[in-house]
């Protein structure tokens, strides 16, 4: 199969299947039997209670000063994931017709050098993301293995109500110890809700690359049916080639306003999430009189890995908006202009240009809660706040 839209969301579709999330795809590939069900439910249960444990642990626990730092931080992250991956199930179905409309829109125009740059920008996203998530829990493990080893502190990665803190009985130990590959093995499906908007965010913003290239390659036939055909039949091409992209342009303003009411709620948690917990994660940083090499280490690859989610975000959504800021310059070159203008047929060539230009002049920005853009400024913004936050906690500290 070649490279295409179709086979990067099917490719990506089954990923969040076999997490447990369930079919996504439009076409029943993936079926939800029984025993699926089971799994799926059996899974989402084990999250629930693990979160639920995480904030009696931070409402109720006591723990010390460590530890009920990382119960806040960690009961704020998950109940926030976990919301996002409510949001998903919540709007199964709109996804599901979402994928199809962007799986088969514009299907028959891709360029395979394109969807490749698409697949790869995906994939080496997505890739460095997973990794940069598993070398934090890898961390949080060694460090806690390292402070149960040399301090004689219980096991705690994920801090839950219960085992007691005081509780150092086997049983306690194998519990802490579940509960930290329950977190290994949850992340699967908080990854793929994660990544679902970001996943469409890219191809949309290709779907734009490829319309361009549209108004590109019509440009390119006109002059070449100039030299071969009379002017006016050139020109009835290329009237036929502008209102294709016309029709296209409006329905990826369409996809671009669904992928904004589906994830809107999800990227503007992501938004909330990363800033927030990087704060508290550099605070810890800026505040603790040292850290040793895998707490640091846990430290700084957790922050990366949520600062990187949010510049998948505000990037890729920045990217929309930029490309589609091109197609008006493409739509405006293609070619109206060396028609004769006497005749009707051309006549409406130039109206149809004119109505396209101008919807292609209108500014495509997502926006966070319908108030903050999703562009790249908003995420230097973010950086810029949460670099002067730990500047001045650390300021202070020295």
């Amino acid at each position: 199969m070649t490279a295409g839209t179709k086979r990067l969301l099917k490719s990506y579709c089954r990923y969040v299947y076999y997490a447990g999330a369930g079919n996504f795809w439009y076409q029943n590939i993936f079926p939800e039997t029984g025993c699926y069900k089971i799994y799926s439910t059996v899974s989402f249960t084990v999250y629930f209670v693990m979160i639920l444990l995480e904030n009696l642990a931070f409402l109720f626990g006591d723990f010390p000063e460590v530890e009920k730092k990382s119960a806040m931080m960690f009961a704020a992250i998950h109940d926030i994931i976990l919301i996002k991956m409510f949001l998903l199930l919540y709007h199964k179905s709109s996804i599901k017709k979402l994928n199809y409309e962007m799986a088969t829109v514009m299907e028959s125009i891709e360029e395979e050098k394109v969807m490749e740059k698409q697949h790869r920008k995906v994939k080496l996203g997505i890739t460095f993301y997973i990794i940069t998530v598993y070398l934090s829990l890898t961390a949080y493990g060694v460090e806690s293995l390292r402070k149960t080893i040399v301090e004689g502190t219980p096991f705690y990665t994920v801090v839950t109500y219960l085992p007691h803190y005081q509780d150092d009985s086997v049983t306690a130990s194998i519990f802490r110890v579940f509960f930290y590959m329950t977190w290994l093995y949850m992340m699967l499906p908080m990854i793929s809700a994660d990544c679902m908007p970001i996943i469409h965010l890219i191809t949309i913003a290709y779907k734009f690359i490829t319309l361009c290239q549209h108004y590109e390659r019509i440009r390119r036939k006109f002059d070449e049916n100039v030299l071969n055909m009379r002017n006016e039949a050139a020109a009835m091409v290329l009237k036929a080639g502008c209102l294709d992209g016309i029709r296209m342009h409006q329905k990826l303003m369409f996809l671009a306003n669904e992928i904004h009411r589906v994830f809107g709620i999800i990227m503007s948690l992501q938004v909330c999430e990363s800033s927030a917990v990087a704060v508290l994660l550099l605070l810890r940083l800026a505040l603790s009189p040292h850290l040793n090499l895998t707490n640091a280490f846990m430290t700084y690859t957790f922050v990366g890995s949520l600062f990187f989610l949010l510049a998948l975000n505000l990037w890729n959504a920045g990217e929309i908006t930029y490309q589609a800021s091109l197609l008006a310059d493409s739509m405006f070159y293609c070619g109206w202009h060396l028609c004769q203008m006497d005749q009707r047929p051309h006549y409406d060539i130039r109206r149809l240009v004119i109505i396209g230009c101008a919807q292609a002049q209108k500014p495509l920005i997502l926006k966070a809660f319908g108030i903050q853009d999703l562009s790249y400024t908003t995420f230097v913004s973010v950086a810029r706040m949460t670099y002067s936050i730990f500047a001045v906690f650390y300021q202070r500290r020295e």
